[in-house]
This record gives C-alpha cells, sequence and structure tokens, in this order.
C-alpha cells in the first residue's frame, strides 16, 4: 500500500507539472521552455558588463564540471532587431551547457534606441569578451563558435564572412572561430518595412548589411 501510494503521489505531481507547463507553453512558450531548462545540469555567470552601456550585458552557462577544454558558443537571439532579452534564452544555454558546451548569451542594442551597425558593433565586442576570457572559462580556443537564431542568425552570419566587424576589435574570422551555427537566420531579404528601413537605412544599404552579399 505506501508503494502503491508513493506512486500515486509521484504520478499526481507528474501530471500537475505536465499541467503547468502545458498551460505556460500556451500562453508564453518562452517561458515554458525556460521554465523546463531549469531541470538541466549547469552553473550560471550571470549579469557579466562586456562593455558600456545598459545593454552591454552577457550570461554564461557552463556544464557543472569541465574536465578538458570545451567548445564555447556565443548566441545571439532574434527579435527583428528591436525586440529581445538575454533572460528568454536560458533554455539554450542551458541545453548547450548540459551537453558540455560553454554558452554565452550577450544582450545587444535594439532598435529604435539605435540601428545598424551599433548592434554588430556590440556582437562584436561580446564576442572578443568570449575570446579574452575562453581560457579562464575553461574553453577551448580552437573551439569558439557564434549561432544565431533569426535576426541573430543574421547577426552571427555577420561576424562569421564580413570581416570588418571582427577587425575593428581585433579579432579575424579565420583565425579566432571555429565555426557558424545558423537557426532560420535572415540572410537575404529586402528593406521594404518601416521596421526595416529604420534598422538599416535606404533598400541602397543591403549590399552591405546582409550576409549573403
Amino acid at each position: 500500500m505506501r508503494r502503491f501510494l508513493r506512486y500515486a503521489t509521484g504520478w499526481r505531481a507528474l501530471v500537475a507539472t505536465l499541467v503547468i507547463l502545458a498551460a505556460a507553453a500556451a500562453l508564453d512558450p518562452g517561458a515554458a521552455l525556460n521554465l523546463m531548462a531549469r531541470a538541466q545540469s549547469f552553473r550560471l555567470l550571470g549579469d557579466v558588463a562586456y562593455g558600456d552601456g545598459p545593454r552591454a550585458k552577457l550570461d554564461v552557462y557552463l556544464p557543472e564540471h569541465i574536465d578538458a577544454p570545451a567548445p564555447l558558443v556565443v548566441f545571439f537571439y532574434g527579435g527583428r532587431w528591436s525586440s529581445g532579452e538575454r533572460a528568454d534564452y536560458r533554455f539554450v544555454g542551458a541545453a548547450l551547457a548540459a551537453r558540455g558546451a560553454i554558452a554565452v548569451i550577450p544582450d545587444y542594442s535594439l532598435y529604435p534606441q539605435s540601428s545598424f551597425p551599433v548592434f554588430l558593433e556590440d556582437a562584436s565586442r561580446a564576442l572578443r569578451w568570449a575570446i579574452d576570457n575562453a581560457e579562464r572559462l575553461g574553453a577551448d580556443r580552437a573551439r569558439i563558435f557564434v549561432m544565431g537564431h533569426s535576426a541573430g542568425g543574421h547577426i552571427a552570419a555577420m561576424l562569421a564572412f564580413d570581416k570588418r566587424w571582427l577587425a575593428a576589435v581585433g579579432l579575424s574570422p579565420s583565425r579566432d572561430l571555429a565555426g557558424f551555427v545558423g537557426l532560420a537566420g535572415a540572410y537575404d531579404f529586402a528593406i521594404d518595412s518601416d521596421v526595416l528601413r529604420g534598422v538599416f537605412g535606404p533598400p541602397a544599404n543591403a549590399a552591405a548589411a546582409q550576409p549573403l552579399r
């Protein structure tokens, strides 16, 4: 009987957890994912400044144990270059850290407070911070990657393929990056809306602002 009661109690707790997650997912999928991330194994080094200004901050997600130098991934989130914050992507950092990678998730300047190329300058400085601190964090200096989703994919691709952004902070894509990971990134797009014209300026800027060019 006691065993049955323990089983029943555990089952009710599981059902309750699933109901909570389902409700959270319906209201805010990101919040549900971040709630699930709490079950992952990682260490958090939060609210680290990589430059000046309120958005020049980043979070570092570390594996619980680093027995040998680990790969390091700098992840840039999306949001149409006008929204987003690093805390919303805890689930990305947690998932990478739980699998043995060190994840760095920076904030960056957003439209309308700033526009192209300020967010790329911020991203370059964040990557510079990651590289400068790689050894201290336990990272393998030869395995540093940039990764991004949507607008963040655009940012990561620009750092990987347009040498001028990293050159401004003393880095080189060919020398300092092991690779690029893009998730549904904005690599070739028309500057054809008020928001995009606000972010990037006139359509003539496309050649300087898009990874495919």
